[in-house]
């Protein structure tokens, strides 16, 4: 689904430039547990689930301490990705609103804001 926004290459180059091993494996992010999601976009990806298919992700490192995330993408973010044409490099922030009373499924609310390339 985001085939110019994910460089599979991204580990290998990692460890080509002197990073540590835990800066290149993403955290597995839980916003039931963990909150909000703020941060830079640095990849995208996605893994087969045996039950539940395809699913999707988005990589971040977090604004506060530059950790690296993997952060689930429902169908709601997943969409808002794409309109927002959110790519590497662009500032992001995921609030997680959790289940009003009645509902089956957590309410999120989106923000992609937009990195200027520097062209000159």
């Amino acid at each position: 689904m985001y085939p110019n926004h994910f460089d599979k290459f991204t580990r290998l180059k990692a460890i080509e430039s002197g990073q540590t091993k835990a800066a290149t494996e993403p955290k597995f992010w839980n916003f039931e547990k963990d909150g909000n999601v703020i941060g830079t976009i640095t990849g995208f990806n996605s893994f087969e689930n045996p039950l539940y298919g395809e699913q999707h992700t988005v990589l971040v490192s977090l604004a506060d301490s530059n950790e690296l995330i993997s952060a689930f993408l429902n169908s709601y973010l997943q969409e808002g990705i794409r309109r927002k044409d959110a790519q590497v490099g662009d500032l992001i922030l995921i609030q997680f609103l959790g289940k009003q009373p009645g509902e089956r499924f957590n309410r999120f609310h989106l923000e992609v804001e937009k990195m200027k390339s520097d062209s000159f």
